[in-house]
């Protein structure tokens, strides 16, 4: 917890209940140069019971900057839960064995050929699958990069503790990229997985095929399906937006976003913006 001025703490103290402690972000907002403290008051058990923003002199803020100062502090700690998370969270994926979509792809080609062409009868089925494919991979070699970028404003942001909107500002940029990544994946995932079926009927009893029939039935299990629609359920709280119906076209990519972004502003004024107390 940082140091607080005298004023500071009776600014605080003012609008803390006697039952109640404190708790000081490390994080610092920085606003015109200045820095404003996000606070939390905690009730015996250690349960939010209110919030509240203020300046390093003990000013209290209006509302709405107080309301801006307390989502960038409080969505930045949330992001770097996130990033630290070894189960569905960044490192998670980062540890995936991506590589099987290179060895599926090569198997692929090795069997039906370089170019599969609009006449050939599983074009559709191939062609998404080998989409997937490029997708994954490629999208790997964008986490590691966007996960190193965090990591590096991290680092900055824990020696210096201030927190500019800028930094901030490409923090929630590379959240908000990394969820719609993951979503454009796993719905050409589950697509490809009703289409499974048709292409290890093609290749199921041929001696030639035998690496990629392996590969595709490693791929086509309920354990994977179900991963992959909880994953779908729960990327967007219900009462954002219902993204059943949306698939991984450009447009439906683009309502995804759109909704992802909706929902961390969505959750902030349900759940933190009536605890504030400036």
């Amino acid at each position: 917890m940082p140091k607080l001025d005298r004023d500071a703490k009776k600014a605080i103290n003012k609008m803390k209940k006697w039952n109640e402690r404190i708790e000081v972000s490390r994080h610092i907002a920085v606003h015109n140069g200045e820095s404003y403290y996000y606070v939390l008051f905690l009730n015996i058990f250690g349960i939010p019971q209110g919030s509240m923003a203020v300046r390093e002199d003990g000013l209290i803020l209006d509302i709405n900057l107080a309301k801006s100062l307390i989502f960038r502090i409080s969505s930045y700690n949330n992001i770097m839960k996130f990033a630290s998370e070894t189960k569905n969270g960044m490192k998670d994926i980062l540890k995936r064995p991506y590589g099987m979509m290179k060895t599926i792809e090569k198997e692929v080609k090795e069997y039906f050929g370089e170019e599969i062409y609009s006449a050939h009868p599983l074009y559709e089925e191939l062609s998404l699958l080998l989409k997937m494919c490029k997708t994954i991979y490629h999208n790997q070699e964008k986490f590691v990069d966007m996960y190193k970028e965090l990591c590096s404003i991290s680092d900055e942001q824990e020696r210096n503790k201030l927190l500019n909107q800028s930094s901030f500002d490409r923090l929630y940029a590379i959240f908000i990229e990394w969820h719609v990544l993951l979503y454009e994946e796993q719905r050409l995932q589950l697509t490809n997985y009703y289409d499974l079926p048709k292409i290890l009927k093609e290749v199921e009893g041929n001696k030639k095929g035998k690496k990629l029939c392996k590969s595709l039935r490693n791929m086509h299990t309920e354990k994977r399906r179900n991963i992959i629609t909880e994953f779908i359920e729960g990327v967007i709280e219900k009462d954002v937006g219902d993204i059943s119906g949306l698939s991984y076209s450009v447009e439906d990519i683009k309502r995804f976003r759109e909704l992802k972004i909706k929902e961390g502003y969505q959750m902030f004024d349900s759940r933190l913006l009536p605890l504030i107390r400036n």
